[in-house]
Order: C-alpha cells, then structure tokens, then sequence
C-alpha cells in the first residue's frame, strides 16, 4: 500500500482501475449503475423512514405521557368526588337541624 505525505495516515488502497479509491468513488459508482434518479429516490426514502420513525418515536412517548396525565387527573377528580360527597352528606344533616330548630321555634318552643 503507498504511503501518504503524512506519515501517520496510510491513503486508500488503489482499485483495479489503478484510480485511488474512497467514498466519492464508490458513490459515484453506485450513480453510473443503478443511475442518478435510482439514488435519488433511495437517499429520500432512508431520508423519510429515519424521519418517520423519529416522529413516531416522538409521538408514542407523548402518548404515554399523556396517558400518565390522565390517569392522574381521574385520580384528583374521584377524590374531590367522594369530598364533595361528605359535604353533601354534612349539608343534609345541617338542613335537618335547621328544619327543627325552625320548627320548635315556630312552635314556641325553646330548642
């Protein structure tokens, strides 16, 4: 394998042509094959895929998040329901009092 300029780094072996080879070559292979509107094609559809399943991604862990908040708020609306409840039931018993209070009082009679 030929070396570089600098030391430290080897190039890229050569191809059978005899032309270095690398990324560029490869990709400009696969274009002169497959042709240009192929690739084209293709690099938008990886494109898409990796988008939809990000998105996708994204949206089931809203979901979840979102099933989280309403589990908790149909936890905070039945504990004010059975709170409302035992006022109700305290109103009631203070409605009654009051009926009999109003009751002896219209009686005359002293509670």
């Amino acid at each position: 394998m030929p070396t570089s300029p600098t030391p430290s780094t080897r190039s890229a072996p050569p191809v059978p042509n005899g032309a270095p080879g690398g990324w560029i070559d490869v990709a400009s292979r696969v274009i002169v094959q497959v042709g240009f509107p192929t690739v084209v094609a293709g690099v938008l559809l990886w494109f898409l895929l990796t988008k939809f399943t990000d998105n996708m991604n994204d949206i089931a862990h809203r979901m979840e998040a979102n099933a989280k908040a309403v589990e908790m708020f149909t936890v905070l609306q039945d504990n004010q329901l059975t709170e409302m409840k035992e006022h109700t039931k305290e109103l009631r018993a203070q409605t009654e009092m009051m009926k009999a209070w109003v009751a002896a009082k219209q009686r005359g009679v002293q509670p």
